[in-house]
């Protein structure tokens, strides 16, 4: 059987990276090779791998270590100031805001109380109590929304998660359906083009690959996705998490350190970091698009 790519539909396929990925923390490898595929029509990449059943404990606990509102709150609440840094805080008072795949809820958490209505669409259900008892309008798929909000939606937001997802395309088509006319959608996700994956394809490749994510984007065939669903007004910006201690130290141990670790070299970091966002092989990029 001919393996074609979900996105396109190409048949012009290549094998970027084959060897044991990540399944859950560091170290922890599949037992078996996998395979990595790239697509030369749209450029993405993506994982050729079982089906996972994303409401069940046992994907959280891959993720996240855990499926317990408190550790996510633990991991991820740190992470919220800058995602509202990047939606910006001029254009969310009184708006009806979703947040497709959205855990427990620690970025509409912040919203509360500012946006007129929060959306909360999340498959796991361990968070549903959670999600509820703190007002947020709760489903499992945005297909669930549709009857209650479809054209209804000012903004919905999406961080992280369509790399986990089984069919981007029809995804995104749901995220658009709830969408108001001009309404826009903002997601994230790790870029393909980060440098460190070039210079290290083996050892970084390992870390970078997850069981749990599937899809795998870059400028170009986030952009490709994008258009190929209709969206408009395409913008992507990209942002540098990891500092350059990280850098030198992956080349180093071939391994993550976490951040801040090498003080030697903290005042170059600011640089460091414009230049690849400059040069879009930052570790990680936005996307903003228009109904």
């Amino acid at each position: 059987m001919s393996l074609l790519c979900n996105i396109c539909g190409s048949k012009d396929l290549s094998v970027q990276y084959k060897g044991p990925i990540r399944m859950g923390k560091f170290g922890e490898w599949s037992e078996r090779e996998l395979i990595i595929y790239s697509c030369s029509h749209c450029n993405v990449y993506f994982l050729y791998n079982d089906i996972i059943n994303y409401e069940l404990s046992d994907y959280r606990e891959m993720v996240d270590g855990s499926d317990l509102p408190s550790h996510f709150y633990k991991l991820h609440d740190k992470e919220q100031a800058d995602k509202l840094k990047i939606l910006g805080t001029d254009n969310i008072r009184g708006k009806v805001i979703a947040d497709v795949g959205c855990g427990a809820g620690s970025f509409l958490d912040l919203l509360k109380g500012v946006a007129s209505t929060t959306i909360a669409v999340e498959p796991a259900m361990s968070f549903h109590n959670e999600l509820q008892s703190k007002g947020h309008n709760t489903y499992r798929y945005c297909k669930d929304a549709i009857n209650d909000w479809e054209n209804s939606v000012d903004i919905v937001v999406s961080f992280t998660v369509i790399e986990h997802i089984k069919d981007p395309i029809g995804f995104l088509k749901e995220i658009k359906s709830l969408l108001k006319p001009n309404g826009y959608l903002l997601i994230s996700t790790p870029n393909t083009d980060d440098w460190l994956l070039e210079f290290m394809p083996v050892d970084y490749g390992r870390f970078f690959y997850r069981y749990v994510h599937k899809w795998y984007f870059n400028c170009e065939s986030l952009k490709f996705t994008s258009n190929a669903v209709g969206f408009k007004d395409i913008s992507i910006r990209f942002i540098q998490r990891f500092d350059i201690s990280n850098a030198i130290l992956w080349a180093y141990k071939r391994s993550p350190t976490g951040l801040g670790k090498f003080k030697l070299f903290d005042g170059l970091d600011g640089a460091y970091k414009n230049y690849l966002e400059d040069k879009g092989r930052s570790d990680f990029i936005y996307a903003w698009m228009y109904k």
